[in-house]
């Protein structure tokens, strides 16, 4: 499963995730994609959302059972 969080992106964009997760919320979308659609989503997000911000957890093979991904936060953790 993977939960993406797009404060600000562009239409194109949320029309690409649309297609391969749900809207749950404006900028929030979930679903359950192979890790290669997850990988190839995260780089269209990059390439798309410009200045704005992206967050991407998604399950993952560690203690905690999910992985983050971040781009253009203050957390310091930009991939």
């Amino acid at each position: 499963m993977i939960v993406v969080v797009l404060p600000c992106c562009p239409p194109s964009l949320r029309g690409d995730l649309t297609k391969w997760l749900f809207e749950i919320s404006t900028g929030v979308y979930v679903g359950q994609v192979a890790a290669r659609v997850r990988d190839s989503l995260w780089e269209r997000i990059v390439s798309s959302v410009g200045s704005g911000r992206a967050i991407m957890a998604f399950s993952a093979d560690n203690d905690q059972r999910f992985d983050i991904r971040v781009h253009n936060t203050e957390l310091g953790l930009e991939e």
